[in-house]
C-alpha cells in the first residue's frame, strides 16, 4: 500500500473546538485512523506544546520578524518547504498560494460569509487584501477544493465561477461524546456546575452577527408571558457582539436571558439534553455544526431556512424566516406546546443525525487526496500511479 507525505497546514487552527478548529482536529484523526500508512505532517509555527499537535508529526517555520500575521507566514514562508510533500492540504481561512508544481495541492472552504455579508465583519487592511486576492488565488489554484455543504459549493461556483468538478462537498460529523442523555441527569449536571435552575431554550454558537442573535432576544421577549422557559446563549464573544449584550439589557429579557460564555464538548452535551430545544436563526452558515450536535442528542432544533442548514437538518427541523421575528416565536411556541411534536423531533433529528460522521467525511477526504495525487503524477510522468 503506497504512503504519501502529506503537509497539513496547521499555523491558524487553535485548540478552541469550534468552527475549522473543530473540523480539522475531527477529520485528520479519523483519516489518520483510516489510513496510517500515510505520514500527515502538520506545518506550524508555534514551538510550545499543543496537545493535538503532539500526536502528529510536525514542521516548524517561525513567522517572520518583526511579528507577522499568519496570513502572511502562509503566503511567504510556508511556500518554501512543500516541495518535500506529495500533497498540501489547507483546511483553515487561508493557507499558501504559491504550491510547488509537482505538488498536489487540497483545501477546504467552510463558508463565503466574508463574500456574502461583508457587513459582519470587522476587517483590517490585511484581511481586505487577502479576500480581495488571495483567497480566490487560491480557490483557483488549488487542485481540488472541499465544500463542507452543497450550499457551499453552489456559492464557490457562483462567486468564483469554479467548475463543478473541481469541488466535492464532505459533510461534518458529530463527536461521539453527543448522545442522549436522562435530561433530569442533564438539568441535574448544569445545577451543579453553571448554577442553571430553571428549564430553558438553548442558543449555541459564537456570538458575532452572523448568528442573527439579536432577532432572537426580541422573539423571546415577546414570549416571556407566555413561557417559562429562560434562554441560555453557549459561546465565546466574535466580532461586533456589543449589540447583543444590549439587547440583554432590555427589560423584558433582562432577568431571563443568562449568557455562559465557552464550554467544552464534554459539558455541552449536557446543555443539548436538558434544553427545550436548540434555537438557531443565523442569517448563513457553511454547515451548522450546533445543529447536527443538538439532533445527535435528540434536542430539537428551530432554525433559519437559508443556506446549509436545511441540508443539515432536513424534515427533523422546524424552520423559520431569520427576518421576520415573528415566525421565530411561533417556531418556539409549537415546539413548547404542540401536543406530541417535541418528541416526533426528538425522533426525527436522530435519524437524520445518523447520516453524518467523521469517518465517513475522512474516507471521502482520502478518495480525493488519492485521486488529485494520481492526477498529478500522471501529469509528471505520462503514466498513471498503479
Amino acid at each position: 500500500m503506497e504512503s504519501y507525505r502529506i503537509g497539513v497546514i496547521y499555523g491558524g487552527i487553535s485548540e478552541q473546538k469550534a468552527g475549522m478548529d473543530h473540523y480539522l482536529h475531527q477529520v485528520l484523526a479519523a483519516m489518520k485512523r483510516l489510513a496510517p500508512q500515510h505520514r500527515f505532517v502538520l506545518i506550524d509555527h508555534r514551538r510550545h506544546p499543543i496537545p493535538f499537535r503532539d500526536r502528529f508529526e510536525t514542521t516548524i517555520i517561525d513567522l517572520p520578524r518583526p511579528p507577522a500575521r499568519v496570513s502572511r507566514w502562509n503566503l511567504f514562508e510556508v511556500p518554501k518547504i512543500l516541495s518535500a510533500f506529495d500533497l498540501v492540504f489547507s483546511p483553515g481561512l487561508y493557507g499558501p498560494v504559491r504550491i510547488p508544481p509537482n505538488t498536489a495541492s487540497v483545501m477546504v472552504v467552510h463558508d463565503l460569509t466574508r463574500y456574502l455579508f461583508p457587513g459582519f465583519f470587522a476587517f483590517n487592511p490585511m484581511q481586505k487584501v487577502l479576500d480581495l486576492l488571495a483567497y480566490p488565488a487560491m480557490v483557483r489554484r488549488y487542485d481540488h477544493i472541499l465544500a463542507v455543504s452543497q450550499a457551499t459549493k453552489e456559492d464557490l461556483i457562483a462567486r468564483f465561477r469554479l467548475p463543478e468538478d473541481k469541488i466535492t462537498v464532505v459533510h461534518h460529523g458529530a463527536d461521539e461524546t453527543f448522545r442522549p442523555l436522562d435530561p433530569a441527569e442533564a438539568a441535574s449536571k448544569l445545577k451543579g456546575s453553571y448554577g442553571i435552575h430553571r428549564p430553558f431554550l438553548l442558543f449555541l454558537g459564537t456570538l458575532e452577527p452572523r448568528k442573527n442573535i439579536p432577532t432572537l432576544l426580541k422573539a423571546f421577549a415577546a414570549l416571556t408571558d407566555r413561557i417559562e422557559e429562560d434562554l441560555i446563549l453557549v459561546g465565546q464573544k466574535g466580532w461586533k457582539w456589543e449589540p447583543i449584550f444590549q439587547e440583554m439589557e432590555r427589560p423584558k429579557v433582562k432577568d431571563r436571558v443568562r449568557w455562559i460564555g465557552y464550554v467544552p464538548d464534554e459539558d455541552r452535551v449536557y446543555f443539548y439534553n436538558a434544553a427545550r430545544m436548540l434555537v438557531y436563526p443565523s442569517w448563513y452558515e457553511g454547515f451548522g455544526m450546533p445543529l447536527l450536535e443538538a439532533m445527535q442528542c435528540g434536542c430539537p432544533v428551530v432554525t433559519s431556512k437559508v443556506s446549509a442548514l436545511p441540508e443539515v437538518a432536513g424534515s427533523a427541523a422546524l424552520y423559520v424566516d431569520p427576518a421576520r421575528i415573528e415566525t421565530v416565536e411561533e417556531a418556539i411556541l409549537r415546539v413548547l406546546k404542540e401536543q406530541g411534536l417535541a418528541e416526533r423531533m426528538k425522533e426525527d433529528g436522530l435519524k437524520q443525525a445518523k447520516r453524518f460522521s467523521w469517518e465517513r467525511s475522512a474516507g471521502i477526504t482520502l478518495t480525493v487526496f488519492e485521486q488529485v495525487m494520481g492526477k498529478k503524477h500522471k501529469q509528471k510522468t505520462g503514466k498513471v500511479r498503479s
